[in-house]
């Protein structure tokens, strides 16, 4: 009994892919982390963007590190809300 096609190829995903592809996808579930851009580089989390507060900024990282990122380097702007 084959439970596979011969012609089946499995693709390994490695650790920076994964890491990268998860916190794409947090990120974009969140309005406030969409303009977030994410690069994993040998386990590096490297987050590049605009937030309007520190309260997103530490969530952010943190999400980093829960998807399973060894290091987060951080180079997030602050951008404060302009007054009305």
């Amino acid at each position: 009994m084959q439970l596979v096609q011969d012609d089946f190829v499995v693709r390994e995903t490695n650790h920076d892919e994964l890491v990268c592809m998860t916190l794409v996808e947090w990120y974009n579930r969140r309005p406030s982390l969409r303009g977030i851009q994410v690069m994993v580089i040998d386990g590096i989390a490297i987050l590049h963007g605009h937030v309007s507060n520190e309260r997103d900024r530490s969530l952010a990282i943190d999400l980093a590190w829960d998807a399973g990122a060894d290091e987060v380097q951080d180079d997030l702007v602050l951008t404060w809300p302009v007054a009305a």
